[in-house]
C-alpha cells in the first residue's frame, strides 16, 4: 500500500531503507552537490523573478478591485518560462478576455537619447521575439495578448532575490540539481511560503516594502498588436541593434516611450468599465491600446 501511495515499488523502498544515504539514493544528488555557488546564484535570482510576479499578480488584482470596485476577476497563472509572467484574465463567468504578461521595468537605458532618440527615464526595452511570441499566441487563441509594464527603478530579479533566506535557496537549487521532476514547483512553494506565511522581520518587512512600492508605482499597458504595429514603424529608429555592425552580438530590443506609446492601467481599467470586456477586447485587436 505505501509503495503505491508513493508511485514506486516495493523493491525501491527496500533499497531506499538499506540505503546509507537515502537522500541521495533518491534524488541522485547531494545537499553538498547543491551548494555549487553558480547554482546558489542562478536560483536566487530565480526566486528573485518568481517572488517579483508573486507581487505583481497580487498588486494587478488589487488595482483592479480598486479601480472598478469589484471582485470578478480572476488571474489563471499560465507562466511557461522562468522568466514569464503570463497570466490569463478571466472575468466573473471564467471567460478568458485576455492574456496579460508583466515586465518590470528596474534598470535605465542610460544611452537611450543618443540610440533611441527617448528620455532614459522614459524608454523600456522590450525584446523582439516577445512581441513576436505575443502575437503568435494572440493569433492562435483568438485572444488579445496585453504586456503590462512595471516601472520600478532599482527593482530587479537580483534585488529581490538577495533577501531570500539562504536556506530556501539552498532548497530551490537542490531540486534544479535532483534527478526529477517538479523543480518548478519547489520553486512555486517557496515564494508562496515567502508572502503568505510568516517570516522573519526582516524579511517579511522588505517583502511588504516591495510590495507597496509595486503597487505605488504607474502601471502601463501595451497590446501585442499596438507594439507589433510600432515595431514595424520604427524599426530602424528604435532598435537601434540592427543599425550595428555587431548584429548578432547584440539584443535585439524595441524600445518603446513609457509616456506616449502605452497606455497608464487605470485608464486601460476605465475603458474596460466603460465599453465592457468586448469592447475592450476589440480595441486590444485593432491595435488602439
Amino acid at each position: 500500500m505505501l509503495a503505491t501511495s508513493l508511485r514506486t515499488t516495493p523493491r525501491r523502498l527496500t533499497e531506499l531503507a538499506a540505503s546509507r544515504d537515502p537522500i541521495s539514493s533518491l534524488f541522485k544528488t547531494t545537499l553538498a552537490a547543491a551548494a555549487d555557488e553558480a547554482l546558489l546564484a542562478k536560483r536566487r535570482q530565480g526566486l528573485g523573478q518568481l517572488l517579483l510576479a508573486g507581487l505583481a499578480e497580487r498588486a494587478f488584482e488589487r488595482l483592479y478591485r480598486k479601480t472598478l470596485g469589484a471582485e470578478e476577476l480572476h488571474l489563471e497563472d499560465e507562466r511557461s518560462g522562468y522568466t514569464d509572467t503570463d497570466y490569463r484574465v478571466l472575468n466573473g463567468s471564467r471567460r478568458p478576455v485576455f492574456r496579460l504578461n508583466i515586465k518590470f521595468h528596474g534598470t535605465l537605458f542610460v544611452n537611450a537619447k543618443a540610440m533611441v532618440g527617448l528620455e532614459p527615464t522614459d524608454c523600456f526595452a522590450l525584446a523582439t521575439y516577445k512581441v513576436w511570441q505575443g502575437m503568435q499566441k494572440q493569433q492562435g487563441e483568438v485572444l488579445p495578448y496585453v504586456f503590462a509594464i512595471v516601472s520600478v527603478p532599482g527593482l530587479t530579479a537580483e534585488s529581490v532575490g538577495a533577501i531570500v533566506p539562504a536556506r530556501l535557496v539552498h532548497l530551490a537549487a537542490f531540486a534544479y540539481a535532483a534527478k526529477s521532476g517538479g523543480k518548478r514547483d519547489v520553486e512555486d512553494a517557496i515564494v508562496r511560503h515567502l508572502i503568505e506565511d510568516e517570516q522573519p522581520k526582516e524579511v517579511a518587512q522588505q517583502i511588504a516594502a516591495f510590495s507597496v512600492r509595486i503597487e505605488g508605482t504607474e502601471w502601463r499597458v501595451i497590446s501585442a498588436r499596438k507594439a507589433d504595429k510600432l515595431l514595424r514603424e520604427l524599426l530602424f529608429e528604435r532598435v537601434y541593434a540592427i543599425r550595428q555592425r555587431s548584429f548578432a552580438q547584440t539584443q535585439v530590443n524595441m524600445h518603446f516611450s513609457l509616456s506616449q506609446d502605452l497606455t497608464a492601467l487605470v485608464e486601460f481599467l476605465r475603458l474596460w468599465r466603460e465599453r465592457g470586456p468586448q469592447g475592450l477586447a476589440s480595441m486590444l485587436e485593432r491595435g488602439l491600446v
